[in-house]
């Protein structure tokens, strides 16, 4: 599996690594691991390493998971998503598409450069919930 999650209980956010050729199938099994955190721990504060991310896939497969994925499988509205960027340029472009179309259909998702950048931005999220627990997902 080229991506990993990870409870940070000290931010109090799920920290998500991406790493080497991403498939469409690895975009939505990911994403059903977000929601599935969501749904059953409450967690939707979300920082998403994607630096070492390369694209194996479309941007069709892109554009489905905020479209129609979190939309089928009721992703929280009120979640909070913060993408660094990777370095790969494909791969850079295709997360930046990601953030619009995600921006567009009223979910709070942002990219940054900077590690401490995106932890900032989800401090500030005013619509998060965090968890009663330091449980790992």
């Amino acid at each position: 599996m080229p991506w990993s999650y990870d409870y940070n209980s000290k931010l109090q956010i799920v920290e998500v690594v991406y790493e080497g050729q991403i498939t469409a199938d690895d975009l939505s099994e990911s994403t059903s691991k977000h929601i599935e955190l969501e749904h059953k721990k409450g967690w939707n504060r979300f920082l998403v390493d994607a630096t070492k991310m390369k694209m194996a896939t479309s941007i069709m497969a892109v554009y489905d998971l905020p479209a129609k994925q979190y939309i089928e499988e009721k992703a929280d509205r009120q979640g909070c998503v913060a993408v660094l960027l990777p370095e790969d340029t494909i791969a850079r472009e295709a997360v930046e598409f990601y953030e619009t179309v995600c921006r567009n259909r009223g979910w709070m998702v942002q990219v940054f450069s900077e590690r401490q950048e995106a932890i900032d931005y989800l401090n500030r999220s005013r619509t998060a919930n965090t968890p009663n627990t330091g449980d790992s997902p």
